[in-house]
């Protein structure tokens, strides 16, 4: 296993050469420009838009664990806000493992039913980006004086939209299947652990089946049907939150615009530097560019505030938030390590 310092490393480098890239040929004056011409005002309200966002995942997160625990309010928002400031400061996406093992410490429920919550938000998430993408594949805008290259590059979009819904298709399936042999499941990974070491197979089995709880809301079709319709309102906000910043650097764009940037960004985000920064801009730089005709330096200013408008404001609160937990920074941090030991 790499220390953290090598992670830590491998994780800034890759940042300093994502934002290399990104603002390779950018005019800085005309950039700077394109910010000045921003309306403030809608700047604002796509801030706010996307702090709505962040509490529409406490919702979802709090109905995703309700198979599993009784989560309070308070408790899931200070988790979430801490959590995702943990993301924007620290690399390797930390914040992911800090989320869940700050809620199930204070709410009192296994740590690896929390973690285990965070793979079903991952599953919603790519569901209903995923879904929303192929929305934009099948009727897309207009999308005007597309170069050979740029055309190349939407069909091969089109076919790995395709490629990623069938096999999150299949994946799903296979998870749920999961539940129905639950039981063999945890026999058969457990057989190998007791030969290594028969003293551990109990608690890897108990692990394994708390995690397994910690899926359980994808089995009980009510809980589904209400998670995927908050997990519908949830992008949905943030759809409307990019449509919100384009306007602010006037421009009028159809919301499915949307639904193309924000799949970028996520892929963008998937690289594991601190807050996606280098991969998330430079991913919302190329659609801008490539496919509906913005300039340059415009869809680099565009790309800069959009990464705000989602990591300032809910850094700032959740760092606001580490005095009600009795927590220093440097704290945050050791929750990390202690979840990735869990």
């Amino acid at each position: 296993m790499k220390s953290p310092a090598v992670r830590i490393g491998v994780s800034l480098v890759l940042m300093v050469a994502l934002l290399a890239f990104f603002l390779w040929n950018v005019d800085f004056e005309e950039m700077m420009a394109g910010l000045a011409k921003a309306n403030p005002w809608l700047i604002a309200l796509a801030a706010l838009l996307a702090l709505v966002s962040y509490w529409a995942r406490v919702i979802r997160w709090m109905l995703i664990l309700r198979p599993v625990a009784h989560v309070r309010h308070s408790s899931a928002f200070l988790a979430t806000a801490v959590g995702y400031a943990a993301i924007t400061l620290l690399p390797a996406r930390m914040g992911d493992i800090i989320r869940p093992v700050l809620l199930a410490k204070r709410d009192h429920f296994p740590v690896s039913a929390g973690l285990a919550s965070i793979l079903t938000e991952r599953v919603f998430d790519l569901w209903t980006v995923v879904l929303f993408f192929l929305v934009f594949l099948i009727w897309p805008p207009s999308m005007m004086d597309l170069d050979a290259g740029a055309a190349a590059n939407l069909r091969l979009l089109q076919v790995s939209g395709y490629g990623v819904g069938i096999a999150l298709a299949l994946g799903t399936l296979m998870l749920l299947g999961l539940f129905r042999y639950q039981d063999r499941f945890v026999a058969i990974l457990s057989k190998p652990v007791a030969r290594f070491a028969p003293s551990w197979r109990e608690p890897f089995a108990n692990f394994l089946n708390h995690f397994l709880d910690g899926l359980r809301v994808l089995q009980r079709p009510r809980d589904l049907l209400v998670t995927m319709t908050a997990s519908f309102v949830l992008w949905y906000i943030i759809f409307w939150q990019v449509k919100v910043t384009l306007l602010a650097f006037h421009l009028d764009l159809p919301l499915r615009v949307a639904f193309l940037l924000v799949t970028l960004a996520v892929i963008g985000l998937a690289i594991p530097t601190p807050g996606g920064v280098g991969g998330f801009h430079k991913a919302t730089q190329v659609g801008l560019t490539t496919f509906f005709g913005v300039e340059l330096n415009l869809a680099t200013a565009i790309a800069i505030v959009y990464h705000a408008i989602c990591f300032v404001p809910i850094t700032v609160i959740g760092l606001l938030c580490l005095p009600l937990l009795g927590m220093r920074f440097s704290d945050v941090k050791d929750l990390a390590e202690e979840g990735s030991t869990e």
